[in-house]
Parts: C-alpha cells; sequence; structure tokens
C-alpha cells in the first residue's frame, strides 16, 4: 500500500516540476486536470489501521541462555560447533499466549480511567456534599 502510495505521488511530483508557466487565471481544463490528480490520490492518502495484532493473543518471548561456565553437557543445539564461547550461548524466540487474570484486568482499567479503588464497607464520601 505504501508503495502504491509513493508512485502516485511521485507521479504527481514529476508532472508538477514538467508543468508550463503558470498563468495568472486557470482555465477548465487545468482545474479538470488537478481535479484528476486529486481523485487518484485521495484515497491512498487515508490512513490503514494496524494489522500487527495476533487473534490469539500471543506474543514474542525472547529467551537468552549463557551456559558459559557450566559443566553442564550441551544437548539442545545439534548444529556445527564454532569452537569459541559462542557454543555456550543460546538465543530462543518463541510465540507464547499471553494471560492476565481479570482481576489484574480490573485494577488496570480502574488505574487507567483514573478512578481509586477503595475497600470494602468503605462509604464514598466524594459524592456526599452538605447542603445548606
Amino acid at each position: 500500500m505504501i508503495a502504491k502510495t509513493v508512485a502516485v505521488l511521485a507521479l504527481a511530483g514529476s508532472a508538477a516540476a514538467y508543468a508550463p508557466t503558470m498563468s495568472l487565471s486557470a482555465n477548465r481544463r487545468e482545474l479538470v486536470q488537478g481535479a484528476a490528480v486529486a481523485a487518484v490520490v485521495a484515497p491512498l492518502l487515508r490512513p490503514t489501521g494496524a494489522s500487527a495484532k495476533d487473534a490469539q493473543l500471543r506474543a514474542p518471548i525472547v529467551e537468552i541462555f549463557d551456559a558459559r561456565g557450566c559443566d553442564a553437557k550441551n544437548a539442545q543445539y545439534t548444529g556445527p560447533k564454532s569452537n569459541d564461547m559462542n557454543d555456550d550461548q543460546c538465543v530462543k524466540v518463541s510465540m507464547q499466549k499471553i494471560t492476565v487474570s481479570e482481576a489484574t484486568a480490573a485494577k488496570k482499567l480502574q488505574e487507567f480511567i483514573g478512578g481509586k479503588a477503595t475497600a470494602i464497607n468503605v462509604p464514598i464520601i466524594s459524592s456526599m456534599t452538605k447542603k445548606y
């Protein structure tokens, strides 16, 4: 989508760069040409929504393993050895489902909207005003 937008804007820019000198009054043909270019470019300039959300609520989890100085045998990696300190290091990237309890979500919602949680059996006094 971005490539199409850039291509159309480049064409419009190059057409504007080689346009004849401007006269003081625009005639009907120039108005129609300008409207046609605007009609082509306008739909491409619409904002598009981000499509990066994972439908299963998963996120990348990066784990770094450093076994330098460890005496245990490394059985996870089966590829060729590099015969240096990189043989004892590993980076694992996986997509895992992120879960949050309903109680934590409710607390965060209250925090975000500015509400303060009150203790049980404590009357809310912010709306009680004394009328004189």
